[in-house]
């Protein structure tokens, strides 16, 4: 195993770590940005220069993702000597379109220094299992996994390979319908890891399977940071509160009036459309927005209303990319208001047209994208603005309130690091709500 040493910091401070601390080939990888943020600094040493499990909270928009990498580079670093040797890496993403964009970013960063990557998710139910032998890098979906694994005494050959196990929005363990899932592949990598090393000659650092979770929202760390650990011996844990966001956030509740025996939620729900042109004008600064809505159909209909009332600035350059991305485009729906500057983004679209509103929303040439909530545990598609269109949403038959964690997965894609200082978030409820809850 390679033996990397700890730095030494002067005084005890903390400084912001650079990239120059990791050796090559692996520094390519996080050459997007001159140096790691506040947040990456002060997990460095427990991520890259140690094997024990981690658990992170911190702030959206903070880099959680770095921290990952660091994690699969110490292991390459810790593996590279160890020729012949199986080894693999897992990692847990609630959402197949977030898997996607872990596999293309990746796929790109990790294969110049060799390492293969493999997303696998319920699109290939039939998928063969030895497939993964042949990858180092496996991104999946709890309920994927859950799947491949559950029988997994019947060939060990593929979980004993593994050295480090990375969940992402770790939170989800309190979710009714995924929790159970989550915690029960969790609970199955920490019994391989268990039966790996007893009765094994080897050390223990061969064995062990490291486990790493991140996500936004943990209210109880240190739970989640005991359970990682072994009996006696919790994980390392790491709490950051919202002000060590790297862009500053501004959050606004607007309350509107809402009388239920006259009115209902889908008819508030529309009314909040006829109000939106006012908040984009008020708080966007010209900037990238992002719409919440809880329903596809509110999607599609508050892009409409907004290509109504709306009209945003559009400079000739960027006229000519929409109609070329709308020209390309299956949907009709989406092409008539993308020409208008606004899209809408949910899972019933197609897949290929979904990509090039999120190609568009990312590279700035996309003035307001609409899109469901889920989108919060999605792709990683920043704004300066971000409008939660009501704080209720239709499930098994009901209308429910969203719960606090995913209101902050929302709030939290306001605020572009590499562009903004600054970024706003603009909730939208009933007068009675917000009394009550914000």
């Amino acid at each position: 195993m390679a033996n990397l040493q700890e730095p030494q910091h002067v005084n005890g401070t903390l400084d912001l770590r650079k990239i120059d601390d990791i050796p090559e080939p692996y520094r390519s990888i996080f050459s997007d940005y001159p140096h790691f943020n506040v947040i990456q600094s002060a997990v460095f040493n427990d991520i890259f220069y140690s094997d024990e499990p981690i658990a992170v909270s911190a702030p959206t928009g903070s880099g959680k993702t770095t921290i990952f990498e660091l994690a699969i580079v110490r292991l390459l670093l810790n593996w590279e000597a160890a020729s012949g040797k199986d080894y693999k890496m897992v990692y847990i993403s609630p959402t197949k379109a977030l898997c996607e964009e872990r596999l293309i970013d990746w796929h790109k960063k990790f294969s110049e220094v060799g390492v293969s990557c493999i997303s696998v998710t319920g699109d290939n139910p039939n998928f063969d299992v030895s497939v993964l032998m042949h990858n180092k890098l496996i991104i999946t979906t709890p309920e994927k996994w859950d799947s491949l694994t559950r029988r997994w005494r019947d060939d060990e050959r593929i979980v004993r390979s593994i050295k480090l196990f990375m969940i992402d929005e770790i939170h989800l363990l309190n979710d009714e319908s995924r929790g159970p899932t989550l915690e029960a592949i969790v609970t199955r990598m920490k019994t391989i890891r268990s039966s790996c090393q007893v009765g094994m000659q080897k050390s223990c650092s061969d064995n062990n399977i490291r486990l790493v979770g991140v996500s936004a929202t943990i209210s109880n760390i240190t739970d989640i940071a005991e359970w990682f650990g072994s009996t006696g011996q919790p994980a390392k844990y790491f709490k950051f509160e919202d002000n060590m966001r790297p862009v500053k956030l501004q959050k606004i509740v607007q309350g509107y009036p809402y009388n239920p025996s006259t009115s209902s939620p889908f008819k508030f729900d529309i009314m909040l459309s006829y109000k939106l042109h006012n908040v984009l004008l008020q708080h966007s600064s010209g900037k990238p927005s992002l719409i919440f809505c809880s329903t596809r159909k509110s999607v599609e209909m508050t892009c409409k209303q907004l290509i109504q009332n709306l009209t945003i600035d559009l400079t000739q350059e960027r006229k000519d990319i929409l109609v070329r991305t709308a020209n390309s485009l299956e949907d009709s729906k989406i092409k008539e208001t993308l020409i208008h500057g606004v899209a809408c983004h949910h899972a019933g679209m197609l897949s290929q047209d979904r990509r090039a509103i999120e190609a568009l929303f990312r590279e700035g040439n996309l003035p307001v994208l609409v899109t469901t909530s889920t989108l919060a545990m999605g792709v990683n598609l920043p704004a300066h603005l971000v409008v939660i269109k009501s704080t209720k949403y239709y499930a098994n038959g009901e209308y429910k309130d969203y719960s606090a964690s995913m209101l902050f997965q929302m709030i939290g894609r306001a605020g572009r690091p590499q562009f903004d200082t600054s970024a706003v978030a603009v909730i939208m409820t009933t007068a009675s709500d917000k009394v009550r809850t914000y």
